[in-house]
């Protein structure tokens, strides 16, 4: 998509949430910008995906696995002031934890609970991790699981 003479810039990852555990997978990224800090599976839209399609894909990329994902909740989306970038986060749900098979983009893995996240987390996940609607959305989605387990 193009927006004025610039190319919109779509990227998005998710939480994987395990449902045995009520807990998150963050992967320690490497050899970017951001190396040695904690961020989601993820990864840029590439022209001929969906959001939804790249999401697929990042996960089997950068865990080495295909998932059975039971609900995907849509968790935030991010826009850039100047509307040329957007980053949309989501929870996918999974039956449990498993270890990763990690690309050469990350260099480690942790499951950690939905309130207790490692660190540095990526300043963007900071961010969002750090505000209150996302907050209380994961507490909202941990509570459901709880009650339904």
């Amino acid at each position: 998509m193009v927006t004025g003479n610039l190319k919109l810039f779509k990227a998005c990852g998710t939480l994987l949430l395990a449902n045995n555990t009520k807990r998150l997978l963050f992967l320690l990224r490497d050899n970017d910008t951001h190396s040695n800090t904690w961020g989601l599976v993820g990864g840029k839209v590439e022209d001929s995906e969906t959001v939804m399609q790249a999401l697929t894909r990042e996960i089997k990329e950068e865990i080495g696995k295909d998932l059975v994902i039971n609900k995907t909740i849509p968790l935030e989306l991010f826009r850039s002031d100047d509307g040329n970038f957007e980053y949309h986060t989501f929870i996918c749900m999974i039956d449990e934890e498993f270890i990763p098979i990690l690309s050469d983009e990350h260099k480690g893995y942790c499951w950690c609970a939905v309130d207790s996240f490692p660190k540095p987390l990526h300043p963007g996940l900071y961010s969002s991790l750090n505000n209150y609607d996302i907050q209380q959305k994961l507490m909202t989605v941990k509570e459901i699981l709880e009650i339904t387990s």
